[in-house]
């Protein structure tokens, strides 16, 4: 605490300083004259931000403030303003007798850079040394996107996304340059706003229920995304200390401009279907292969049946209505928006509607005083299915029932069908509901203390409520069941910072950020279950003749952190930067609760330098590199302290007691990632071609791992920081214009990202026979030293033996064999692929635009464990099964796909081994867009009109791989879980849609 306060003081000691300095120089400045004025550009009419103002042969300066004003103190003997920025040509002006000199600033093509965003604040994205992807609306608007992290897909190198199914408001998981930890959270940091997101609690919400895993931000409109910003390396990822591990995507929502007020209409409605539909028995070809495998005639079998796929796999809907305005004053701006979104989706009993309203405002006091705020408000209802490994999910439950199954007894009445549920009546009669409301807000108040120095203070919320009620019908579960689950998740923070900036004359540039924040989350939730209901008609869990109470929980963290950053500029050609944060945890032990994290980069603009001017290709020219450290915070909130539990497992003797059930580890600390990068960005041919290539090394170690201890303790293990994981790779961004003659125009970008994840030490864990240490994550797979976190660890199996018709398998001595044994597995591959990215290819000609975008990945594997149930022989009358058994092994079908009918390898051909792992490698046409822009010649005949466009999109509708049908390549069924990653169990495929739209604006 001591600390804390000296550094509170030190802080305070430096602002005193600062202040006391620019006081000492407008004193002595009193008695020269004053120049202010406004500075505009054709895209920044209203002003631009951050812009160099020096007087020539001085090192007199200043920036331009957020509406692109100044106000500057002119020595005496000096007559000469000089006004440049990143992008634009510099231009000087002579000042004589002026007062007021407003200037309008000409773009520089040859220089010409975007702003991005950063850490609590903005950035040249040509000035920066840090690694950043980002995308701005302009690209986000032409992507047929219901999700924000979708808009990330194939378009950022080094950032893979994955799909975890393709349920309406399923869970997507997003990794950063690869997975930083075995069992504390992978997903990066959500900043939307300022606003750091509680981005795990809601994923799990729900999944007592046995319901699938949610996205944490599907109630993140995409028509509200002004930016998303994608931080990568560690100078980009340090000024968040202890949660930056796994990266951070920063999302900045759209913001007013002053003018007349605009009014913004889009509209679109479509269809959704399966990528895929896996094969399945019918009921002639179930009863073929029951009367091969018996002494019974076809005819003995049931010859009625019904389609279960067919009933529950339909065509879904989607649609979606957004309304927006903006506008305002030279003082007041303003941003409201309204969104309606409804998919339908082709899973029989899968709905999600929701509804958003936003409300962004800016107001300037005066010159030195600004006031924003930024509230987005949302309401998700979800009628949700139950997760893949459930008997109670459609897809699972439609190809795991028997063909001559019926959901209708000859009365039309709903039949009980036992252990795999009547998927109808569940759809009919159950509800299943989930609903959302959440409110993230952002309020802030700037304050110029000095023409350089500018204070600024914002709190923010993040409030999810959630409600979830199911409700199974006698005919689902005999006398029904019940179940309510309410859930409070609240948060709040405040940040404090300083922001200096300053030029040096026209050679020095320095920029500094103090801040302090201190955040707050508290969590609530309370379930309710009942079983015994007298009717179905009752649907309050209270009218159960058993309710119970089964969880009434409340937990909570806190984190107060202390961050600074310098830059600093030498001619725009030497480039350093240095930040550093410091975090206190209450997740951690006592011994180990603050943590230390900081980075250093610098840059070089070779392009400044005179043996590379004058050339005919080169515009610019850069290279950067860093080195810094992250942690990673997503534990549970008290897993430093020792805890005791009472329930029904403390009771002794009849009587209620407690019983201790984790140890204590006071030293317990975050896991921490130590990130070397090299970039090197270039852009040639007059802007006609952008190349950024970054070769990166991420070493996380303390990784936190549950180590055996000795029985004796009464425990059998504890959590320490043991472990040590390495993930490198290179990142690619190749942007170039291929064509732009006469209206026509071709533009290319490709995103690739190369990874190699290592697990580098496991001190404490198992062992396997080969004496390699390892940490199990499924019956398939495992984190293993020297191999990657998601190694697949199976019996390897060999085929069909053409001569016995066995199924036979390798032993140890990678030697066919018909013994099926676990001691035979060996290390097959793993579920993260070694290359990902992107290939977006546009084009137009005169307001027609095409955009078609195809992902891909290669080198990863997938591990189908739904195919041992559809491949199991023995599950014959029980289940029903894949269609390839039919071609079994006989003395004229040698070369079969299944064993021979009368075999002894046949109660082992389901057992778990390579026949139900696939190679991931696929390419997908992810977006297919055709937009057509209507002529502004035609919008002014409106009178109305300011722009109008109608667009066609197409998602997900080809696919190019090597496996069946039926099988999906981008799905990992076990949503976010780090160790285990690419397995699927009758996951629903990711769905392709096509889409009509409209936008207008007026």
């Amino acid at each position: 605490m001591l600390k804390n306060l000296n550094l509170l003081l030190t802080m305070k000691r430096v602002l005193l300083s600062l202040t006391f300095s620019m006081l000492a120089v407008i004193s002595l400045m009193a008695q020269s004259r004053v120049v202010s004025g406004t500075i505009t550009s054709e895209d920044e009419p209203n002003g631009i931000p951050g812009v160099n103002v020096s007087v020539k042969g001085t090192m007199v300066g200043t920036i331009s403030d957020i509406d692109g004003t100044y106000t500057l103190t002119i020595p005496e003997g000096s007559n000469v303003l000089s006004f440049s920025f990143v992008g634009f040509m510099t231009q000087e002006r002579v000042i004589d007798n002026q007062s007021q000199i407003d200037v309008f600033l000409e773009p520089d093509v040859k220089t010409l850079g975007e702003v991005v965003v950063v850490g609590y604040g903005t950035q040249s994205a040509k000035m920066s040394v840090q690694s950043i992807s980002s995308l701005d609306n302009s690209q986000i608007e032409r992507m047929p996107i219901f999700t924000a992290q979708e808009a990330l897909q194939g378009q950022a190198a080094g950032v893979q996304l994955t799909g975890t199914s393709g349920v309406g408001g399923a869970q997507q998981n997003i990794r950063i340059r690869g997975v930083a930890s075995l069992t504390a959270g992978g997903s990066p940091l959500f900043v939307v706003d300022g606003v750091p997101l509680n981005d795990g609690s809601s994923g799990d919400y729900g999944n007592e229920s046995g319901a699938v895993a949610l996205n944490p931000l599907m109630e993140l409109n995409p028509n509200e995304i002004q930016s998303i910003s994608v931080l990568k390396d560690a100078s980009a990822v340090a000024i968040y200390g202890s949660r930056g591990a796994n990266g951070v995507i920063l999302i900045e929502t759209k913001k007013g401009k002053s003018g007349a007020s605009r009014i913004n209409v889009d509209f679109y409605r479509g269809v959704q279907n399966p990528t895929t539909l896996r094969p399945y028995m019918s009921l002639q070809q179930y009863n073929q292969y029951r009367a091969d495998r018996s002494a019974n005639p076809v005819s003995s079998f049931p010859q009625t049946g019904f389609d279960w796929p067919e009933a529950v796999i339909e065509q879904g809907k989607i649609s979606n209505l957004n309304v927006s305005a903006s506008g305002g004053s030279d003082n007041t701006t303003y941003f409201i928006s309204g969104t309606y979104f409804m998919q339908d989706t082709y899973a029989l009993g899968n709905e999600l509607d929701r509804f958003n309203g936003r409300l962004n405002m800016t107001h300037k006091f005066s010159d030195k005083a600004r006031f924003g705020a930024n509230v987005g408000l949302a309401k998700t209802y979800n009628d949700r299915i139950n997760s893949d490994n459930s008997t109670f999910a459609p897809l699972t439950s439609a190809f795991l029932h028997l063909p001559y199954n019926k959901p209708f007894d000859e009365n039309g009445n709903y039949t009980r069908l036992g252990f795999v549920p009547n998927l109808l009546a569940l759809a009919d009669l159950a509800q299943t509901d989930y609903i959302t409301r959440r409110t993230t807000a952002n309020t802030y108040f700037e304050f110029d203390i000095l023409p350089d120095l500018t204070f600024k203070t914002d709190w923010g919320i993040d409030q999810i409520q959630t409600e979830e009620t199911m409700r199974y019908p006698d005919i689902i579960e005999p006398t029904g069941q019940g179940y309510k689950r309410i859930i409070q998740d609240y948060k709040w923070l405040s940040t404090n910072t300083l922001n200096y900036q300053k030029y040096f004359g026209n050679d020095h540039y320095l920029g500094a950020l103090l801040g302090y924040s201190y955040e707050q989350s508290d969590f609530a939730s309370m379930t309710v279950e009942g079983s015994g209901f007298v009717s179905d008609k009752l649907p309050n869990v209270a009218s159960a003749a058993t309710p119970t109470i089964t969880s009434a929980t409340g937990t909570g963290w806190k984190l107060a952190s202390y961050f600074a950053r310098v830059n600093y500029r030498y001619k725009d050609k030497l480039l350093f930067e240095g930040s550093a944060r410091r975090d206190g945890s209450s997740r951690f032990g006592m011994d180990n609760r603050y943590g230390n994290f900081w980075a250093l980069s610098g840059g070089w603009v070779l392009s400044e330098e005179k043996f590379l001017q004058n050339n005919s290709f080169l515009d610019f020219l850069k290279v950067n590199a860093s080195y810094g450290t992250a942690g990673n915070d997503r534990v549970d909130n008290f897993a430093s302290l020792g805890l005791y539990q009472a329930g029904s497992l403390g009771d002794y003797g009849g009587s209620p007691g407690i019983y201790p059930s984790q140890p204590a580890n006071p030293t317990l600390g975050w896991e921490e990632s130590a990130q070397f990068d090299f970039t090197l960005y270039a852009t040639m041919f007059n802007s006609k071609l952008d190349v950024e290539a970054s070769v990166w090394n991420k070493r996380t170690t303390g990784l936190l791992l549950d180590v055996p201890i000795p029985y004796t303790t009464g425990y059998t293990s504890y959590a320490q920081n043991a472990g040590t994981m390495r993930n490198r790779g290179i990142d690619l961004m190749i942007n170039s214009l291929n064509v732009q003659s006469s209206g026509f125009e071709w533009r290319t970008i490709l995103n690739v990202g190369f990874l190699e994840n290592e697990v580098l030490d496991l001190p404490g864990a198992s062992e396997d026979s080969e004496g390699r240490k390892f940490v199990q994550g499924s019956s398939s797979q495992r984190a293993i030293e020297g191999y990657s976190v998601n190694t697949f660890y199976l019996v390897r199996y060999s085929g069909i033996n053409p001569e016995t018709g066995e199924a036979e398998w390798l032993n140890a001595d990678n030697e066919p064999t018909t013994t099926y044994s676990t001691n035979n597995r060996e290390i097959i591959g793993s579920a993260i692929p070694r290359i990902s990215g992107g290939l977006t290819n546009s084009l137009s000609y005169k307001g027609l635009e095409l955009s078609a975008l195809f992902t891909f990945t290669e080198g990863n594997y997938i591990m189908f464990d739904d195919l041992r149930f559809l491949y199991n022989p023995n599950n014959l009358n029980s289940f029903n099964l894949d269609p390839q058994l039919l071609n079994y092994w006989t003395e004229d079908n040698r070369n079969s796909f299944a064993p021979r009918l009368d075999g002894d390898t046949q109660s082992n051909f389901g057992q778990r081994s390579t026949i139900h792992l696939r190679k991931g490698d696929h390419i997908r046409l992810r977006n297919l867009s055709l937009t057509y822009n209507i002529p502004a010649n035609i919008l002014e005949r409106t009178k109305v009109l300011r722009s109008a466009r109608i667009y066609g999109m197409m998602q997900n509708m080809l696919t190019f791989s090597s496996l069946e049908d039926g099988l999906e390549p981008e799905i990992s069924g076990n949503g976010s879980d780090n160790q285990i990653q690419g397995e699927s169990f009758f996951t629903p495929a990711q769905a392709k849609s096509f889409t009509l739209g409209v936008s207008l604006g007026f």
